[in-house]
């Protein structure tokens, strides 16, 4: 009886340490969840392992890769590449959606602007960013169409007062940048978002305090404003949100 206990106890935390560490490792959207801000497309490009127009030639449900036997089944397409902005030079390419809150499900026939990442040696796709239909996606392909990598590392921010980006923005709000590449300053717009290119190096970002309100670095950011790390030709991500 005792056995029994212990065996079930030592069963039970090594599960959940398997889904600690894979929070830790793949925060972005597992279990279907979207991190903030959610990117523009220039910053989801820069992130992502293949951008690319695509038409679904076929489709199979696939079992979930192991992950603890915590993830969910999901679909498997392969597309014909029309144009391909990032990626394998290659005429067809295969894409993985997670049967999840965050999946992208695909229709066999139809054209898709795609941002996918290599994951567990696959790409995969989610409903996270820009990736559209492409009768949805035309300003997105014109803005990848103009797009050229930055030399330095781009970042880019928003600051609202809603978890899931349905209340009011502000606007004119002032952000800090410091880090071993230097001291810097982006004031927000209208709708809440500030962008500003930077050297590589480490930094951290805090809102220049006033007498409105109080703004501290979200939960939910893709990148913690705190301290994070700014990479040649990469996009960092912050959120921060507003009492």
């Amino acid at each position: 009886m005792r056995r029994d206990a212990i065996r079930i106890a030592s069963f039970v935390v090594s599960r959940l340490t398997v889904l600690t560490f894979i929070g830790i490792l793949f925060p972005i959207a597992n279990f279907g969840y979207c991190q903030q801000p959610q990117p523009t497309v220039s910053c989801e490009f820069l992130n992502s392992s293949a951008v690319f127009v695509g038409t679904v030639t076929s489709t199979r449900d696939e079992p979930a890769m192991s992950r603890g036997d915590v993830s969910p089944d999901g679909w498997l397409y392969t597309l014909s590449v029309q144009k391909m902005f990032r990626g394998p030079n290659s005429k067809t390419i295969e894409v993985y959606t997670e049967n999840a809150n965050a999946r992208f499900p695909l229709r066999v026939g139809n054209q898709y602007l795609l941002f996918a990442n290599k994951f567990h040696g696959r790409f995969e796709i989610t409903s996270c960013g820009n990736s559209a239909s492409i009768s949805d996606a035309k300003e997105s392909v014109a803005a990848l169409e103009r797009l050229v990598i930055p030399v330095d590392a781009l970042i880019e921010g928003h600051i609202s007062f809603s978890r899931k980006d349905r209340g009011a923005h502000t606007n004119n709000v002032v952000v800090v940048i410091q880090g071993n590449g230097g001291t810097f300053k982006a004031i927000s717009d209208s709708e809440g978002w500030f962008h500003l290119h930077v050297p590589p190096g480490k930094y951290s970002a805090t809102i220049q305090q006033t007498a409105g309100p109080t703004f501290i670095p979200s939960n939910d950011s893709v990148d913690n404003p705190e301290h994070f790390i700014a990479r040649r030709g990469r996009c960092s991500g912050l959120q921060f949100l507003g009492d």
